[in-house]
């Protein structure tokens, strides 16, 4: 093995763990904007039990939130560094793989294919690398540890019940802020109005 294909295998083996790593946090769908459902008149909650309290799915739904649109900001930089190097993202994923199983001279890729990869695989590793920082920032933003995230996350993944508990408590919160706005509007048309009464009174 040449120290070019060498040199590639390495940088391709780091790239693929940050993948990993980055690769979990965009799992989980916007939830937000799914519409309301009718009040039912029995909780249907009321005898489910999970591993997390309600504040803390919460906190997550909106750290997730944040870090979905992290994710697709950096996708696309990646994407369009990427393209800078004259490859497609896609052209790219296979000369990683390629790499990863040690298949780069099997004369699938061309030499400033190659060449290319082995030019912007760095600069790929350094975003990712940078995409993980502020993921992490945000989550902790949030009082919320890196390991306690991905753990819920993962639990989300794979239980379709929690993922509808989850849209359940966003759609509840999204309910009672409009109430609590109405509430508080209603109580400021009733205050401007017993302004006016004592003003035509005092007039």
């Amino acid at each position: 093995m040449s120290f070019t294909t060498m040199k590639i295998n390495n940088i391709t083996k780091y790239f693929f763990i940050f993948l990993m790593i980055t690769g979990i946090t965009v799992a989980l769908p916007v939830m937000a904007q799914e519409p309301e459902e009718k009040e039912e008149e029995e909780d249907p909650w009321a005898d489910v039990e999970f591993p997390f309290d309600d504040e803390t799915l919460l906190t997550f739904f909106d750290a997730n939130q944040e870090v979905s649109a992290l994710n697709r900001q950096s996708q696309e930089l990646i994407q369009e560094t990427v393209e800078g190097f004259g490859l497609s993202f896609e052209r790219f994923q296979q000369i990683s793989r390629a790499a990863q199983m040690g298949a780069l001279q099997d004369g699938a890729f061309t030499s400033e294919e190659i060449e290319a990869f082995n030019a912007v695989a760095p600069q790929v590793t350094n975003l990712q690398r940078e995409n993980q920082t502020m993921v992490q920032a945000l989550v902790e933003d949030y009082d919320m540890s890196m390991h306690d995230y991905r753990n819920i996350l993962m639990e989300f993944r794979r239980d379709r019940e929690l993922q509808q508990y989850v849209s359940h408590l966003a759609r509840e919160r999204a309910r009672e802020a409009i109430l609590e706005e109405r509430r508080r509007e209603a109580e400021r048309k009733m205050e401007e109005e017993r302004q006016r009464q004592e003003e035509e009174e005092n007039n």
